[in-house]
């Protein structure tokens, strides 16, 4: 799903609904547009409009969880390959097959999750992950540490690998939309309803036109930042890349 398409969209639906209300203004007959009538569509469009607002914050609020945990599995991974990698150093030249494993894990995760040739909105497969980080665990387990100090980073790698690997279950478990899809239908619904209500009584003017051109960006922009969090490795809001690039060149030292 194209985050600008769907924004264009509810933008064109918001100004279709602004132009059936004003369309109707003009149609309807004048019992229809009387006091207690205005009273009554006034109400709901006020109970539509707070429950669409709130219905609205608790997507945001869904998107953007998802979007920082997903920051965070990254930060949380960079610290504990660099981790990783000060025990590999402690155990010497046979851990050598094992840092040119682990740098050349982090290298196709860059390429992989945010290579310029990745195609949009893709979601990035773990599998590859998966059997590098078994990959490495085979190779620290036919290690053969010699003495405490060895022995005991060579435990502590183990347990980082461990570690990397749970992180990267859980980005299987975040590897979905966290967006309800019908519930942002129903939304896009409600706003088309609100937009026909309030202009069923507004006068046709330059500043009303304005006003509603200016509210349906406004949702439309709301709407495309919710599907731009969730999918944090592509699109204009991504997951900083930062930190695991800053461990690819620590690594290569």
């Amino acid at each position: 799903m194209n985050p600008l398409l769907v924004a264009a969209s509810v933008v064109l639906l918001v100004l279709a609904g602004a132009a059936i209300g004003a369309f109707l203004r003009n149609r309807l007959p004048k019992h229809h547009l009387e006091d207690e009538t205005k009273e009554m569509v006034k109400m709901g469009i006020t109970f539509l409009s707070t429950l669409a607002a709130l219905v609205l914050g608790l997507i945001i609020s869904s998107a953007k969880a998802s979007f920082d945990t997903v920051s965070q599995q990254v930060e949380t991974s960079a610290a504990q390959i660099l981790q990783l990698d000060n025990n590999l150093q402690q155990l010497g030249s046979s851990a050598g097959p094992a840092r040119e494993l682990l740098r050349s894990m982090v290298s196709s995760r860059l390429a992989e999750y945010w290579g310029s040739d990745r195609p949009a909105n893709a979601q990035p497969a773990v599998g590859g992950a998966r059997n590098d980080l078994h990959e490495l665990q085979k190779t620290l387990h036919a290690l053969s540490p010699t003495g405490a100090a060895e022995h005991s980073a060579w435990s502590k790698a183990l347990q980082t690998t461990d570690s990397l690997a749970q992180i990267s279950s859980v980005v299987v478990a975040h590897s979905g939309s966290s967006i309800t899809m019908p519930l942002l239908v129903v939304l896009v619904f409600w706003l088309v309803i609100i937009s026909v209500g309030i202009n069923l009584f507004a006068p046709s003017n330059g500043t009303i036109r304005t006003v509603n051109v200016l509210c349906a960006l406004s949702v439309a922009g709301a709407i495309f930042l919710i599907l731009e969090m969730d999918h944090p490795y592509s699109g204009l809001l991504r997951v900083s890349d930062g930190p695991l690039r800053a461990v690819l060149v620590r690594l290569g030292n």
